[in-house]
């Protein structure tokens, strides 16, 4: 048993790299995103995929672990919780609770980080829309929307004219 919590540690020291890594690639996406750098934003949400599939692969051996402490605790795996494990781990295995302990701890952290992150990232991605949407809108004109019981209706013909900021000659 004394094993399986020693794998199970390991799993989420692996874990916690790989999401501290997500958190690096999240800092990065800000910085692109604020930049308006596209391409450099597709390479890196391309590597971040490949980084989510290795967290899924990890993640999916933690609860492998779990399951099988779980199994010899006689417990069911959907009530083991990481602090029924900690209290376990504590009376049973006191030699590996502050290890234990140490990295569900960084666990929490990072995944709070991501989480924070990954919000601001989406309110910035949300912001350059916006922007593109009302920049679009003021050289392409604007339709006016109207309520009705079916939900928002535009009407072409009450469109604002366009501004000609080049003239075209065809």
């Amino acid at each position: 048993m004394e094993k399986l919590i020693v794998d199970f540690i390991n799993t989420i020291a692996k874990e916690n790299g790989i999401l501290e890594n997500l958190v690096e690639f999240a800092l990065e996406k800000q910085h692109h995103i604020i930049l308006g750098e596209v391409q450099e934003l597709d390479s890196l949400i391309r590597k971040e995929g490949i980084m989510i599939s290795n967290l899924d692969r990890v993640e999916g051996a933690r609860f492998k672990l779990q399951g099988k402490m779980a199994s010899n605790w006689g417990v069911d795996i959907k009530e083991l919780s990481a602090l029924e494990i900690m209290a376990e781990v504590k009376i049973s295995y006191s030699a590996l609770y502050g290890e234990l302990e140490e990295a569900l701890g960084r666990l929490d952290y990072n995944m709070v980080r991501l989480k924070a992150l990954n919000t601001h990232n989406n309110e910035l991605i949300n912001q350059s829309l916006d922007y593109i949407s009302v920049m679009e809108s003021m050289l392409s004109g604007d339709v006016a929307g109207t309520y009705s019981q079916k939900g928002l209706q535009t009407d072409e013909s009450d469109a604002r004219p366009r501004l000609k900021f080049l003239d075209k000659k065809i």
